[in-house]
């Protein structure tokens, strides 16, 4: 069975925060082909806590970005609260990124302008109303939830 179509905005938003998953793991990537050039910085004391603190904020961002995309698709009122909350890992991401020195160029760009853009789909009105209203759910999906 195929689901209803979702409102333009939040179509948008979902497909936002899939391309901010791949994106985001193609950075895990370079970011872990990366990881011997950037731990000999300090070859005595190896990667600094800054670095693993931004690895691991790289490792866990695209599961919530996918998680995201996942509940939007559907729908559920927690979709919401998943954009919103990988939007504010992938800030953290930019932040740890630019205090290690990682900040680089394009990609960081790209990366902020994605998640300005994803944050404010998300606080849209029609977005809103899509995901904490009974009646923009059932009457823009075709089908009354409960």
């Amino acid at each position: 069975m195929k689901r209803p179509a979702l409102p333009p905005r939040v179509e948008q938003t979902r497909a936002l925060l899939v391309i901010q998953t791949w994106l985001s793991l193609l950075v895990l990537l370079g970011a872990f082909l990366l990881l011997p050039v950037m731990a000999e910085r300090n070859p005595d004391t190896g990667p600094s806590d800054q670095l693993l603190v931004l690895y691991g904020s790289l490792m866990v961002t695209p599961a919530l970005l996918a998680l995201a995309a996942w509940t939007v698709r559907r729908g559920w009122t927690a979709g919401w609260v998943f954009a919103l909350l990988a939007e504010l890992a992938m800030a953290f991401v930019l932040y740890a990124a630019f205090t290690v020195g990682a900040f680089v160029g394009v990609p960081a760009l790209l990366f902020g302008g994605l998640a300005i853009w994803v944050g404010i789909n998300v606080f849209h009105p029609e977005v809103r109303h899509f995901f904490f209203s009974r009646a923009g759910r059932s009457a823009e999906n075709g089908s009354a939830r409960t």
